[in-house]
Formats: structure tokens, C-alpha cells, sequence
């Protein structure tokens, strides 16, 4: 493995060093009243193709960014080092300015000597200023081997697709039309609406008002019998495949929404029903409604409705079941004054306190419907014109007298759910249904897909629920639409064709499916990256076998000339008392959404920790490669420590879990060729625990002195 990293580090030592300048931040006395930050501008103009440095009080603030502007200029810069504050604070603002000058943003690296630097370590002078200048080392060892990104750009497709007719599906497509968009509705049955509306409050109405005004728009077309076999294309513009009877046909749309909604769970038919006793929650609307619509009186004596739960079912409950099912009972009296309704729950689900739910339940209560509550370990058993049950209260068992039983069976995900989450990169929980992207966890630099999902889909909702999240919808989908086009603007990976051998590696971590295998010449197929698709998260790189993926800012040249940087010593022990002790060497791999996060919020808190630590920003923790802790202990790290986010809150989706897997098979590996295990650590810290972090650093590096 050794031999492999320094083969990669050599290929690249023939490249024409790059014109960096480097801006030292004095932040006031905040970092100045610490660190001899004069000094720390003398060193830094000895390093590796360093042409301009200056120090600022404040460079974040107008006249600051102006002056550097201008620098960039005149100098001729083509890369940029700011030490200052945490990056997280400043670096869209230094941005900007490479932005305006020509540079790519990229091309910029900001090192944190505040928080990691002079708040952390004030007690301690010349450590901090060790530490400084190696941090602004390892930024420009940094910069020094970043390749430029490649920039894509997609023209967006001005129409849309609702794949689905429920009441959200509807809605959508005319807030859609409405706003000038072409809208393409794809139904998979022969008419549109669906059956959910027999349980959604005021539903129907709303559904027969939206089909015949959806059937008469002149920017909506309307397509029945037709089912969607494939998607391709990328964000903006899609290419999908559609099927009606025995034909195929090709859409082109920029956005697509799924609104298939939920249909309730089949009874079993392997269990004894008596057909005519048992009935679903759908037959027993429509029997009401064919009750009402001939005026009549509603010919059954005792009624008992049952709500399955997922203990019983295999499914869930829902809030729409529950509040439909007492509606049901409460019109059932109302078509029949001296019917019994009997209504048997291990749990209702009504909604927020004092809401419609809970209205109803009084008002069904008021009617005289009973609820009676059964044992989770005792469900209702359905025998002949009798339902059998036991009684919590007093532990017998009672009969309760049917001439129709109601099982309200939970609603589950339409039967092509799978197959449209699958085309459409979309994931599912454990039940079938969608889960929503968590946007508020994801990076900045990821680009809009153009897919929305709404209504049913994610989980049952009721009639003001799906209207809402169809205006929404309809709203973003707008939105998305009005660009006209579609541009990178963040990190992506690349692969070299020419090193790729198709072994189909890539594909298989990727988060959001941006990497497919194309067929070409010869017997090896090619990785390809949806630049719009792909958010940066480095997997790719980690577990490719020949080195064929890049990601600027974050490829390995980049990390190994950090790690390296880290390590070498910088002849501050013999430039600065207090430094006359040899201390552990440790490096840190800090997940910038959570480790590193947790880094600022420490040194923000000045709470301190060994001036030993050297930290250095990944983007997730899926970019951590074996090899890299590997370079770390071989350039002389005593420790090397692996900060991830916690479980669940991973930007990048399960990044934090591979990074977990592969230090754990790693730390196997050393055990087993006689390296110390626990010399490698992994760590999981949330956002804005700056005292674990400072805690963790602290018995690490107690650890490794002894």
C-alpha cells in the first residue's frame, strides 16, 4: 500500500507550481493578542510557491476583501490561502471574491488559526504558534495539489410529468397548467381520481371538480392506461419511457412528480371470512354511499369495525383510517338511528388535541358508538355472526354480536411504488412508502433534481393535508422550472476513462445514484458521473481499485500532501521556548458537518485541548480512505482519530456508517500484523458538542503518550 501512495504522489511532481497568496487575519487581538502574526506572514512566504502574503485586521470586511481583490490582480494569483476564523463563517465571502476575479472557488483554502489556534491554546503561546504555522503549511501543501473542477451545464425541459390522479396528483397538475407549464398526467388506470377519496373528508367533490376541468385544460394532457417502464436522463431533463397496451412511447420532461398515493391492505384470503359478514373500509364507503345517494335506511342491526394495527396486520394504523372509520360510524347512525356500532382499537390516531379527529370521536360518542379497546397480545377474532374478545378490565371473554364487520386494514404504498422509487433514485422506508429528503442535512453544493413526490406516497393524508402539500409542490416544481438551465457549482467527481476498467465498484455506495456503467469498445465497461446528480461525497474515490476518480479539493494528492505537511517538522522547537519536549503526533480526520463543526464550537468555547492535534477538513467522512491513516502512521503519526457525524445525521446519506466499517476492518488489520489497534480511533460527534470533541482530543492524546 505504501508503495502505491508514494507511486501516486510521484506522478505529480512535475507540475508547474501554482502562484499562491496567503492573507494572515489578526481578527483584532482576538488572534493577534496570541500569535505573533507578523511572524507567522515572514514563515508562510518561505513555503512552496507562495508569491504575496499580507496580514489584515480584519480581511472578512469590505475594505479587507477589497485590498485582496486587488492582490489577486496585480499579483497574478492563482490560488488563495486565508488563516483566520473558522471556514464555516468566511469562506462564502472569500469566495465571492475568487468568483469576481476569475478564480474558481476551489482555489481557495481557509485555515482556522482562531478557533483551533489562539482560543484554544492562549495559555500556551508557542505551542499555539506551532501549531499555526503548521496548519498554513499543510492549507498551502493543500492548494498546492488541487486540480481545476470541470463545470457542466444542462438546459431545463419547460414541462412536467404527475405520475399518479389522487386528489394531490390533480391539484398539482392544474397549479402547474395554471402557471403556464405543460403537464403530462400519467394514470396506470382507465380513469382518474382513484378510490382514497372514499375515506378523505370532502374529497370526492373536490376530485370530480378537478378530473372535469383536467380533461378540459388545453396544457394538461391527460394519458389513462398508461404505465411508466423507464426514466433516464438528468436533473432537468428526462427522458421517460411509457407504455399504453402495446405500445411505447418517449416524454420529454423537466420535472416529475409522484403522486401514486396508498390503497388499503387486501384482506387475506387465506384467512375464513364469511364474504358476506366481512367487509373493507373502501366496500363499507361505498355501501354507505349507495345507502344515502337511494335515500334508504341502512339495513344492519350491529356493526363492528375493527382497526388493525401494525402488530396484527403487518402494517400501520394511520390518522386518515382511524378519523374515516369513525366518520363511517358516525353516518351509519346517522342512516340508522337504532343500528349498534361497536368500534374495536388497540390505538386511535386522531390528530392534535382538539382537532377534527377528536371532534368526531365526541360526536360519535354523543350518537352512542361504542369503543372498546383490546389487548395487543388478545385481537379481535371474527366467529360466525359473533366477534370474540377479552375484556382488559376484567380478563373475560366477551361476544359481541355482527351482522357486518368493517376491517380497516392499513393503507400501504400502491403495488409499482418500489418500481417507480427505484427509476426515479427515490428511497423507501421499511413499509414501501418515501421517505423525504432531509434538504436541511444536505451540502450547499448540491444541485435540485427535479423530482418531487407528494400526497399518499409519503403516508396517509387526509383531504387538507394532500391539498397543502400539492400547492407546495406545485410550487417548487415551478420554481425548478423557471431556471433555464442547470449548473454545477460544487465539488463532483471525475473519472479517467482511460484508468476505469468497469469493475462496478462505484455505483454500488453511491448516495444518489449519480454513477452508471456505459458499454464501450472492448471488453471493460465505463463508469460515467451525472454531474448534476452527484453531490461530492468522495465514496467513489475510497473504494475504486485502480485510482481512476478524482474530486478537486479533496483527491488524494490533496489529502496525503496534508497529512504529510502535518508531520514534518517545522523548526519552531528551536525558534521558540516551550517547544523542548517531544509530544505525540496526532491527525485527525474531522467530517466538516460534524467533527470539524464540533472543532469550531470548542475553540469558540475556548475549551482546550493538546496543541498536538492536527485536524484536517473532509468533506464527509465516505471520503476517509484506509490508505490515508495508513500514509499518517508511516509518516510518523502517533494517533490518528476519525471524527464522524452521528447516526442519522450524515449530509452525505450513510457516509458516517462506511467510514465506521472501514476503520473497524482496518483496526482488525493492524491487530493482526502487531500494530497497536487502538493507536486508530473512530469517533462520532454531533454538530455542537465542542466539549466531547475537546474531551475526546484530550484522552486520546493521553493515550498515545503513554
Amino acid at each position: 500500500m505504501a508503495e502505491e501512495l508514494i507511486s501516486h504522489i510521484d506522478t505529480r511532481e512535475n507540475k508547474p507550481a501554482a502562484r499562491i497568496g496567503i492573507v494572515v487575519c489578526e481578527c483584532g487581538d482576538k488572534i493577534a493578542g496570541v500569535l505573533a502574526t507578523d511572524l507567522l506572514r515572514e514563515r508562510s512566504a518561505s513555503l512552496p510557491g507562495v508569491v504575496y502574503t499580507m496580514s489584515e485586521p480584519y480581511p472578512c470586511n469590505v475594505d479587507g476583501r477589497s485590498r485582496l481583490s486587488q492582490a489577486i490582480i496585480d499579483h497574478k494569483l492563482e490560488r488563495v490561502l486565508i488563516a483566520g476564523c473558522a471556514p464555516r463563517l468566511v469562506e462564502h465571502l472569500f469566495q465571492q471574491i475568487m468568483e469576481e476575479t476569475g478564480l474558481a472557488g476551489c482555489y481557495l483554502s481557509v485555515v482556522d488559526i482562531r478557533e483551533q489556534c489562539a482560543y484554544v491554546h492562549a495559555s500556551d503561546p508557542a505551542a499555539a504558534m506551532e501549531k499555526a504555522t503548521n496548519l498554513i503549511k499543510m492549507g498551502v501543501a493543500r492548494l498546492t495539489e488541487i486540480d481545476p473542477p470541470q463545470t457542466f451545464s444542462s438546459d431545463v425541459v419547460k414541462s412536467a410529468m404527475v405520475i399518479g390522479s389522487d386528489l394531490s396528483g390533480l391539484t398539482v397538475a392544474l397549479a402547474l397548467a395554471d402557471g403556464d407549464i405543460d403537464v403530462s398526467l400519467v394514470e396506470r388506470d382507465s380513469q382518474l381520481g382513484g378510490t382514497m377519496y372514499m375515506l378523505q373528508d370532502g374529497a370526492k367533490e373536490l376530485i370530480t371538480e378537478s378530473v372535469d376541468v383536467v380533461s378540459k385544460h388545453p396544457q394538461i394532457q391527460t394519458m389513462l392506461n398508461t404505465r411508466v417502464t423507464d426514466v433516464t436522463g438528468q436533473s432537468g431533463n428526462y427522458q421517460v419511457l411509457l407504455a399504453r397496451d402495446d405500445q411505447n412511447f418517449e416524454l420529454n420532461v423537466g420535472a416529475i412528480i409522484l403522486a401514486t398515493g396508498v390503497r388499503p391492505k387486501s384482506l387475506d384470503p387465506n384467512y375464513w371470512y364469511d364474504r358476506s359478514l366481512v367487509v373493507s373500509q373502501i366496500q363499507f364507503a361505498h355501501e354507505l354511499e349507495k345507502t344515502t345517494a337511494a335515500n334508504g335506511q341502512l339495513a344492519l342491526h350491529d356493526v363492528v369495525m375493527i382497526f388493525h394495527t401494525e402488530d396484527t396486520e403487518g402494517g400501520g394504523s394511520s390518522h386518515l383510517s382511524c378519523v374515516a372509520g369513525i366518520r363511517q360510524a358516525i353516518q351509519a347512525k346517522q342512516l340508522n338511528p337504532d343500528i349498534n356500532v361497536t368500534i374495536l382499537f388497540r390505538d386511535l390516531y386522531l390528530g392534535e388535541a382538539g382537532g377534527s379527529g377528536e371532534n368526531l370521536l365526541l360526536q360519535a360518542k354523543d350518537l352512542g358508538v361504542n369503543f372498546f379497546r383490546y389487548r395487543k397480545k388478545h385481537p379481535p377474532f371474527i366467529g360466525g355472526k359473533y366477534i370474540k374478545v377479552d375484556d382488559p378490565l376484567t380478563d373475560q371473554p366477551l361476544q359481541i354480536p355482527c351482522d357486518r364487520v368493517v376491517l380497516t386494514t392499513p393503507l400501504i404504498p400502491q403495488d409499482n411504488t418500489s418500481a417507480l422509487a427505484a427509476m426515479l433514485h427515490l428511497p423507501q422506508d421499511k413499509k414501501g412508502f418515501i421517505i423525504d429528503r432531509r434538504t436541511r442535512l444536505r451540502p450547499g453544493n448540491y444541485v435540485d433534481d427535479g423530482i418531487f413526490v407528494v400526497g399518499g406516497v409519503h403516508y396517509p393524508t387526509d383531504t387538507a393535508e394532500a391539498l397543502l402539500q400539492a400547492h407546495v409542490t406545485a410550487a417548487r416544481t415551478h420554481r425548478f422550472l423557471g431556471k433555464d438551465t442547470l449548473t454545477t457549482a460544487g465539488l463532483r467527481a471525475e473519472i479517467d476513462p482511460a484508468l476505469c476498467t468497469g469493475c462496478g465498484n462505484c455505483p454500488q455506495v453511491c448516495p444518489t445514484s449519480a454513477i452508471t456503467l456505459e458499454k464501450r469498445d472492448g471488453l471493460l465497461s465505463l463508469a460515467t458521473v451525472d454531474l448534476l446528480r452527484c453531490i461530492g461525497c468522495g465514496n467513489c474515490l475510497v473504494v475504486c481499485p485502480v485510482k481512476a476518480i478524482s474530486l478537486p479539493g479533496y483527491g488524494d494528492p490533496a489529502i496525503l500532501a496534508q497529512i504529510s505537511a502535518a508531520l514534518s517538522s517545522t523548526g519552531m522547537e528551536k525558534e521558540v521556548e516551550g517547544i523542548d519536549k517531544p509530544v505525540p503526533k496526532i491527525v485527525v480526520f474531522a467530517c466538516e458537518w460534524g467533527a470539524y463543526a464540533a472543532a469550531d464550537i470548542a475553540g469558540a468555547r475556548r475549551m482546550s485541548y493538546p496543541a498536538d492535534v492536527r485536524i484536517i477538513r473532509m468533506n464527509c467522512s465516505a471520503r476517509f480512505d484506509p490508505n490515508h491513516a495508513l500514509w499518517a502512521f508511516l509518516n510518523g503519526a502517533d494517533g490518528v482519530l476519525v471524527g464522524v457525524c452521528q447516526k442519522g445525521e450524515c449530509h452525505y446519506g450513510n457516509g458516517n456508517l462506511y467510514a465506521e466499517e472501514r476503520v473497524a476492518t482496518l483496526r482488525k488489520q493492524l491487530a493482526e500484523r502487531g500494530f497497536d489497534p487502538r493507536r486508530l480511533r473512530l469517533e462520532s460527534f454531533a454538530t455542537d458538542d465542542g466539549f466531547a470533541f475537546a474531551n475526546t482530543m484530550k484522552t486520546f492524546s493521553n493515550e498515545m503518550r503513554k
